[in-house]
C-alpha cells in the first residue's frame, strides 16, 4: 500500500500583509507530511523569503493572468490594487488545480476585504468566492482550535439581521456538512450540539420562539436521518461541553456566537476551514494585520494549525 502525501498550495493573500511571512516560517518550522507548493510570481515569495531570512524549499505554481504584474518592491501595510489582484489570481489559480486533481488542498493566506475591492473583486472573501467558482451547493465556515470545531450558520452580517437569515434550510446545511467534516476526520459517529440563538434557548418562548420554530424542526428533521445532533443548547454552556469532549461539533447561530469562544481558547492557533467544497481549503484564523507586516514578528501558529488541518482533511477525502 502506497504512502498517501498529500499536495499543499499556498496562495499568498494581501502580500501587504503578514500572509506569506507566516507562510513561509510556517514551513520552515518542521517537516510535514505533504508536497508544497507556493502559488503565484516568483518575485513575491522570494523576496519575502530574503527579507525575513527564510529559506524556500518548495515549487513554484505560474499564474499566467499575473504576468502583467511586473516585479516591484513590496510596500507593508497598505491597500494596492495590483496586490488585490494578485491574491484573487492566485487563488483561481490553485482553485483549478484543485479542481484537477484529487490529492490537492488550499491553504489561503489572509486577505482584505478593501484590497480586493479596490481592483474589482466583489466578494467578502476567500470563502464566497471559492465555492462560486467551484459550483459548491452548499457550504460553511468552520473555525476550530484543538478538538473545538465550531460551524456558523450566518457569519458576516448585522445582529439584526440574523433572526429572519435563520431557516430549516441553511441549518441542515450545516449539520450535514458537519456530519460530513467528522467522517473526512475519522470520526465514527459525530457528536453534534446545535446552539440556541436566545438566552436560555428562549425559555419555552419567554426570549423568543426561533428555537421552537426553525431550529429545533432541523435538528428534528435530520435526526430521523440517523445523523447524531442534538440541541437546542443555550450557548452560555454548550461551549464549556464541547471543550470538555462532549460533542464533536458545535453549529452557531452567528458570527460571534462561535468566534468569541474559538479566539478566547486558542486565539494565536485558530483555523478557518470552508467545509462543502470538492477540495480542501483552510485559512489561519487571523487577518492580514497590517500594523505589524513587515516587521518580522507575525507567529505562524495558526498557519501551521491550517497546513495540519488541510493534511488530516485531505487523507479523508482521498479515501472516498
Amino acid at each position: 500500500m502506497s504512502l498517501f502525501i498529500p499536495h499543499v498550495l499556498i496562495t499568498p493573500g494581501d502580500i501587504a500583509g503578514v500572509g506569506p511571512e507566516v507562510a513561509l516560517k510556517a514551513i520552515a518550522s518542521r517537516d510535514f507530511n505533504c508536497k508544497f507548493t507556493l502559488v503565484g510570481p516568483e518575485w513575491i515569495w522570494k523576496q519575502i523569503a530574503e527579507k525575513f531570512s527564510v529559506s524556500i524549499n518548495s515549487d513554484f505554481l505560474y499564474v499566467p493572468s499575473l504576468s502583467y504584474i511586473h516585479k516591484q518592491k513590496i510596500n507593508y501595510g497598505g491597500v494596492s490594487e495590483s496586490f488585490g489582484s494578485i491574491a484573487m489570481e492566485c487563488l483561481r489559480q490553485a482553485a483549478k488545480v484543485c479542481i484537477d486533481e484529487n490529492n490537492t488542498a488550499i491553504v489561503t493566506a489572509p486577505l482584505t476585504k478593501a484590497g480586493i475591492h479596490s481592483d474589482g473583486y466583489n466578494y467578502q472573501g476567500h470563502t464566497d468566492f471559492l465555492a462560486e467558482i467551484s459550483n459548491a451547493k452548499k457550504h460553511a465556515m468552520m473555525l476550530s482550535t484543538g478538538d473545538l470545531k465550531v460551524i456558523l450558520v450566518t457569519h458576516h452580517q448585522s445582529i439584526l439581521s440574523v433572526p429572519t437569515s435563520l431557516s430549516l434550510g441553511n441549518i441542515t446545511d450545516k449539520i450535514e456538512l458537519a456530519h460530513e467534516c467528522g467522517k473526512k476526520l475519522d470520526i465514527k459517529n459525530p457528536k453534534i450540539a446545535v446552539c440556541a440563538l436566545n438566552p436560555h434557548a428562549g425559555e419555552n418562548c419567554a426570549f423568543g420562539d426561533e428555537e421552537k420554530k426553525i431550529i429545533s424542526p432541523a435538528i428534528e428533521f435530520l435526526r430521523n436521518k440517523n445523523i447524531n445532533v442534538t440541541g437546542p443548547y443555550p450557548s452560555d454552556t454548550l461551549f464549556y461541553r464541547a471543550l470538555n469532549g462532549e460533542f464533536d461539533f458545535v453549529i452557531a447561530m452567528y458570527h460571534d456566537q462561535g468566534l468569541i469562544p474559538v479566539k478566547l481558547i486558542g486565539f494565536e492557533n485558530g483555523v478557518n476551514t470552508t467545509l462543502g467544497l470538492p477540495f480542501v481549503r483552510t485559512s489561519p484564523d487571523h487577518g492580514s494585520a497590517y500594523d505589524i507586516a513587515g516587521k518580522g514578528i507575525a507567529n505562524p501558529a495558526s498557519m501551521i494549525s491550517a497546513i495540519e488541518m488541510a493534511i488530516k482533511l485531505s487523507s479523508g477525502y482521498s479515501s472516498k
